[in-house]
């Protein structure tokens, strides 16, 4: 499973890159077999002309084929990755067992 992080900003520092990789492998380890890669983009979110809160999307690429989408804000990058895994986290848990199981 490969795993790339990027950032369209200063949110995606590599201490940061580095903790979202962790993340999303913790997360989605029992998977591996069925996932073929995971993106993580990281960005600020604008609002009302301030960049506060953090962004994060994640988007799984399925074996055979198919896809997953997550995207949560948080008030910092690592609450934002965080809630982003919980996320898709429960998205694979929810897929039927027939198409994850190993």
């Amino acid at each position: 499973m490969r795993i790339d992080v990027i950032g369209a900003d200063d949110s995606a520092t590599p201490e940061v890159r580095a903790y979202a990789e962790y993340r999303l492998f913790a997360t989605l380890a029992r998977y591996t077999r069925v996932i073929r890669s995971v993106r993580v983009v990281l960005g600020h979110v604008e609002r009302n002309g301030n960049t506060g809160r953090v962004t994060c999307a994640v988007a799984l690429v399925l074996e055979p084929s198919g896809s997953l989408r997550a995207r949560a804000q948080g008030p910092h990058a690592l609450a934002a990755i965080n809630h982003a895994a919980e996320r898709i986290g429960d998205l694979m848990a929810r897929k039927s067992p027939e198409s994850i199981s190993s």
